[in-house]
């Protein structure tokens, strides 16, 4: 039993770990052409794209306006290729901001996406607290929340 427990502590670990990688802005020309390819026949019309890939280099992601003029972004790597269609803070869904607020009353929303992987869609949502002063604020405490569709809380990921 306590083997399973430290394995299952390590796998919970290596997770969080993933998910928690710095993302760091490149160009397109050095993100691998499998993705560019991808990413250019899925969105034909995108605007203002931008990439970052993790440091790690796991994860490369395009930041992009759509032909509707909405942020979204497609985040590739070798397990698949995720979609996030952000969501304006004006249209965020009260479940999850109800949650959030009772959960965790020192956070704020800094974001809201749809995220489609594999065909499963659910919400996340970054949060974080504010710190510094003035010009020399910045998150701490950054989390990602996961919710289902219906606003049932799933997981919450340290990101920092």
């Amino acid at each position: 039993m306590k083997k399973i427990l430290i394995i299952a502590a390590l796998v919970a670990m290596s997770h969080s770990m993933l998910y928690a990688q710095k993302e760091l802005s490149i160009k397109e020309a050095d993100v691998p052409v499998r993705y560019v390819k991808d990413f250019q026949n899925q969105n034909k019309e995108a605007k203002n794209v931008s990439w970052t890939v993790t440091s790690d280099s796991v994860y490369y992601m395009a930041t992009f306006t759509n032909t509707d003029g909405d942020l979204q972004a497609q985040r590739f790597s070798n397990h698949g290729t995720e979609t996030r269609y952000f969501i304006d803070p004006q249209y965020y869904p009260h479940a999850i901001k109800d949650t959030v607020a009772s959960r965790y009353p020192s956070h704020k929303i800094t974001c809201v996406y749809i995220r489609n992987l594999k065909g499963k869609m659910t919400y996340q949502a970054r949060i974080a607290r504010r710190a510094g002063f003035l010009f020399w604020r910045h998150d701490t405490e950054v989390k990602t929340v996961s919710f289902e569709t219906d606003g049932k809380m799933i997981e919450v990921v340290d990101e920092k």
